[in-house]
């Protein structure tokens, strides 16, 4: 699991380089929970914290910094006047394009690197993995330790 994790924060890494060489390098790693949730429609504040399993008010605090730079903006919410929506405005899907980019640049050096063979059996178990970890009962808090021992 350490290892998925460095991959995580590297893959994080070489994405910010080159959205920071495209220009975007006020949008930071924080920043890609509200691009990854955000529906073209637009997305409640509430739904997109709930979607990145973080606080209403963490989510507000990322949108208020991506608003106040252009990539978003909230506006009234078709389904509900009182509730407002985030939609992505010109800039931010400009941003995301480049994003979509740079990962697609990033995924074929790694095709390059490892095979497109291996790349895909790379892919497929981290699909079981997640869908793995996804299923109900998989967190097991009764389960000894690696000594095989209970602790109280």
């Amino acid at each position: 699991m350490r290892l998925l994790v460095e991959g995580s924060h590297a893959l994080e890494g070489r994405l910010y380089e080159g959205l920071r060489a495209a220009g975007y390098g006020d949008v930071r790693p924080a920043h890609y929970a509200v691009f990854r949730h955000l529906e073209e429609g637009g997305s409640r504040v509430t739904e997109l914290a709930e979607a990145a399993g973080m606080t209403k008010q963490s989510m507000g605090e990322l949108v208020d910094y991506l608003e106040e730079r252009g990539y978003v903006k909230r506006r009234p919410d078709p389904r509900d006047g009182r509730a407002r929506i985030v939609t992505p405005t010109e800039a931010g899907r400009r941003g995301t394009e480049a994003a979509v980019g740079r990962l697609a640049r990033i995924e074929a050096d790694l095709a390059e690197r490892m095979g497109e063979e291996e790349l895909e059996r790379l892919s497929g178990l981290l699909g079981e993995l997640a869908a793995f970890l996804d299923e109900p009962g998989t967190s097991r808090t009764d389960t000894p330790g690696p000594d095989h021992t209970r602790h109280p």
